[in-house]
């Protein structure tokens, strides 16, 4: 694969979908993906949360958080259920099976030996620099132009 003219763009993009490919090949022995961890993290964190948050917080649409949560569900990784107020919203929490997965990800099982953790630090910090950097940069284009839809992204 010959790199060499392909875009700043191209690159990143590409590099996030092999990098998901890899983590979801890894995640595999635990039942999950790498869409399905990043839920758990989040309700990890938060306890209950309703669907529509979720899908905010995790920066997808509705529908496709929807299809994750089921998957997850049927795992009895996460519970739904209907606001009793408002049965039109549904609220989401993570199990105890869903911290154990949980868990079981965070201290590396399912990943293969003789990875370099440091190598990978050192890249998350980078791509956190290129995000940072790329939406700080579009915050104030967004505030120059009086583009309040952009400013959100920040």
């Amino acid at each position: 694969m010959d790199t060499a003219h392909w875009s700043t763009s191209r690159l990143l993009s590409t590099a996030a979908r092999l990098n998901e490919n890899r983590d979801n090949e890894r995640l595999r022995s635990l039942g999950v993906t790498h869409s399905g961890v990043t839920i758990l993290k989040v309700l990890a964190s938060m306890e209950t949360i309703s669907q529509v948050e979720l899908a905010e917080v995790v920066r997808v649409q509705a529908q496709t958080i929807g299809k994750s949560l089921e998957r997850l569900e049927n795992r009895d990784l996460v519970r739904r259920c209907k606001s009793e107020i408002d049965r039109r919203v549904t609220y989401v929490s993570i199990t105890a099976s869903g911290r154990e997965v949980l868990g079981a990800v965070q201290r590396g099982v399912g990943a293969p030996v003789g990875g370099d953790r440091l190598a990978e630090e050192e890249l998350r910090r980078a791509l956190v620099n290129v995000i940072n950097s790329t939406r700080d940069g579009l915050l104030v284009s967004a505030m120059a132009a009086n583009e309040p839809d952009l400013a959100e992204i920040a």
